[in-house]
Order: C-alpha cells, then structure tokens, then sequence
C-alpha cells in the first residue's frame, strides 16, 4: 500500500489529533518513527510528570527528544510547564511543522536527535533541566544510543536525569556510567510501554 492510498483510509480526525503527520512520518522512516502509531495519551502524562519531577530547577528548558505529534509536549504545557520552557527536536520536517503549528512560541528543531551537538550548535540550549527521550532506542545501535545520553548529560547539572520509555521489559540501553530506575509500567498504551529514569553512577 502506497502512502496516498494508506493516508485515504485514516479516520476524519487524523490530521486534528496529529496522528496523519506521524503515520506519514512512519512511512517515510519506520526504523526512525519506531511504532506505526503514536503513544496514549495516558503515557505521555505519565512521561512529562516523570520528566517534570526529575527536572533541575534553573537549569534551562526540558529538552524533548523525537518530539513526533507533540503528545509529551501537550502533556508538559497541561501539567504547567510554558511552552516557551521547552525545546523538541524532531528529524521530520512535516512533523515539525505540526509542532510549529499546534504550539506556538515552541522552539522546534528539526536535526538528528542522535547527534546533538551539531543539533543544538547554532540555535539550542546549552544548559536544560532534564530531557525526555521519545526516541525508539531499541532500533538504534548502541554506540549512537551511548553518545546521545553523554551528549544529554553534559547539558545538566550533575543531578540531571534522561526519562526513556520502552515496550520491552529491560532498560532500552546500557550506557556507561548510568544508572537505569524502573519509574512504572504504562498498560493502557498498546502495546504497554515502560518508563525508565537514567542518572549519572554515584
């Protein structure tokens, strides 16, 4: 099935709730996007608390990594987080006009999550209060995995913390030097989704 005859069977409201931009997003990259589908709207609350009560208070923005539809984002903005204390960084350019587009005053970068500083170089932050990895870090090789979690914490203090999900029952990665917390189990997300917290070793 080609992407026009794909994109014809969506329901009325696809474009609305932002799951069109992801579908396409997955066609053009499914190792990239991950899942076909974007997570619940349980999951990304639970995602954008677990970032918000990990965050560095005065450290700078939350970073969000593979922002997609703006699910997490939605979900910091209605915990209390101003969009204007957040960065998404997303690799799809459609995607990224669909973040534009429903969160005004965001700063949406579009580049490789997996390579931040060349991301972050002209225009990011250099300094966040924690980041949130939408990231399907399953599908990425370890050695790109390992250099995206260095690269997120030299952006923190010390007590900086990377909030991970995953659909398997083991931390998504085994990086040197971190430390992996099981936060909770989302189940009413298909399929369910875990969520870890990464710190640096004491």
């Amino acid at each position: 099935m080609d992407e026009q005859t794909f994109v014809s069977t969506l329901p009325r409201d696809a474009k609305r709730t932002g799951a069109l931009p992801f579908l396409r997003g997955w066609l053009r990259d499914p190792m990239g996007v991950g899942m076909p589908f974007p997570s619940s709207t349980w999951t990304a609350r639970r995602l954008a608390q677990a970032a918000l009560d990990a965050a560095v208070p005065g450290a700078g923005p939350v970073l969000e990594l593979g922002a997609g539809t703006g699910s997490v984002t939605r979900a910091l903005v209605d915990l209390g987080c101003p969009v204007q204390q957040i960065v998404a960084i997303e690799h799809d350019r459609e995607l990224c006009r669909s973040l534009e587009r429903r969160f005004p005053g965001l700063q949406v970068l579009q580049g490789d999550a997996l390579a931040l500083g060349r991301t972050l170089a002209d225009d990011g932050p250099t300094s966040v209060r924690v980041v949130v990895s939408g990231l399907p870090m399953r599908a990425i090789a370890t050695a790109a995995a390992v250099r995206c979690y260095g690269d997120s914490f030299d952006l923190m203090p010390p007590r900086g913390a990377i909030i991970q999900y995953t659909y398997g029952l083991r931390p998504p990665v085994e990086a040197p030097g971190c430390e992996a917390t099981f936060v909770g189990r989302e189940w009413r997300n298909f399929p369910p989704m875990g969520i870890w917290r990464y710190s640096r070793a004491r």
